[in-house]
């Protein structure tokens, strides 16, 4: 259920990339107008992800996920009828806000089951999510064209539902879930090593996702690829990220855990995000070794991080979680803002800025000087 869970969430944040004209012609606004949909979502999603953590932790993971559930399907459904672009937005941020219930508090669950079940639970939720995000633009832009963009809202309301309904009959193992009956308010949240690991989600993978949204126009400049031929690179990018969520456990068995992963994960996208915003003017051909390891080393980072930040404090893991996926998601909004207006003064400067952002999750992920902290025991 959580793998559909995070393949909702996925499918949901990015089914309106090619399909904001429609929209737009629809509702009588520009589609850059449309684009705000996008940013509703996400400062809904930010807002609220920290306050559903924090119930997750004191009254349980299902509580929260249901109604959440609930209002994600019924959220979806609604912006598929709406009449005007101001209650296609209103219904937007109700997803956003619902969204904020399901996918953190799905990670926390996954983080729940303890040890190695919980490094695999959340390379299977991250590879859900990935899916998601994978699949829904082709699958959206495919439904607009047959019937129309409220068919692609309303289809991934109605594939909601039944996902919801799901929560409330199936009940899940005591280990997977964690009831606090009485809530723990003197539990730290910011324990040794949790501000570092939610800088990197910010900087390291929200800023990292926020410029690899740049690597279409870079294609399109470099190589001269039309929108079919990115369109399916970005694809098969996200393939080869999928790809990495399913080896993140292995890495973790090899390393230790999930910090040190995350930084060599980190190594390996600072150094591809300067070829491919810089080597790649006079070498194009390095594009087809940077990209996929950049996605693949996204791929295994993206889990590693998750599964660290939830070692990090067990009695208020849905918050710390939450927060984490809050400061990503305002990461992303903030650097792909950057990179567009440092990308349209040339290249180099989205490489200077990708080296800055990774660079300062890599400082923030170091080794904890005599402290010996890598997570709390399950």
């Amino acid at each position: 259920m959580l793998f559909f869970i995070a393949f909702l969430i996925g499918a949901d944040e990015l089914l309106l990339g090619p399909i904001l004209t429609p929209v737009g012609n629809d509702l009588s606004v520009r589609p850059e107008s449309v684009a705000f949909f996008v940013t509703a979502y996400s400062l809904a999603n930010a807002a609220c992800a920290f306050f559903f953590g924090v119930l997750s932790d004191r009254y349980g993971r299902m509580r929260i996920l249901i109604p959440a559930s609930i209002l994600f399907a019924a959220a979806s459904l609604e912006t598929g009828l709406a009449a005007t672009f101001e209650m296609a937005m209103f219904f937007r941020v109700l997803t956003g806000a619902a969204s904020a219930g399901m996918l953190p508090v799905a990670f926390a669950i996954a983080s729940d089951a303890g040890g190695t079940n919980a490094v695999r639970r959340i390379a299977f939720v991250s590879a859900g999510l990935t899916l998601g995000m994978i699949m829904s633009p082709g699958l959206g832009a495919l439904l607009t064209a047959l019937f129309s963009w409220r068919v692609a809202f309303i289809a991934l309301g109605l594939a909601a539902v039944p996902f919801a309904a799901l929560t409330f009959v199936i009940k899940p193992q005591s280990h997977s879930v964690v009831v606090i009956t009485k809530p723990k308010p003197k539990a730290p949240l910011l324990v040794p090593g949790a501000l570092g690991a939610l800088i990197a989600m910010g900087f390291g993978l929200g800023g990292g996702i926020g410029i690899f949204t740049l690597i279409g126009e870079r294609l399109r400049d470099v190589a001269g690829y039309g929108t079919g031929i990115i369109g399916l690179t970005y694809v098969l990018l996200g393939v080869l990220s999928m790809a990495g969520n399913f080896m993140m456990p292995v890495m973790i068995s090899y390393l230790g855990d999930g910090r040190r992963v995350m930084r060599i994960a980190l190594v390996i996208c600072l150094v591809m995000n300067v070829m491919v915003f810089s080597v790649a003017s006079a070498l194009p051909w390095s594009l087809l070794i940077a990209l996929p390891l950049w996605a693949l080393a996204g791929g295994v980072g993206s889990p590693a991080l998750q599964y660290h930040i939830a070692r990090l404090a067990p009695a208020r893991r849905g918050a710390l979680i939450a927060l984490g996926m809050s400061l990503m998601h305002i990461g992303i909004a903030l650097s792909a803002s950057l990179a567009g207006i440092g990308y349209a003064n040339g290249s180099l400067w989205v490489a200077a800025l990708g080296t800055v952002l990774y660079g300062v999750a890599l400082m923030v992920l170091r080794p904890l000087v005599n402290s010996g902290v890598v997570g709390q025991p399950e």
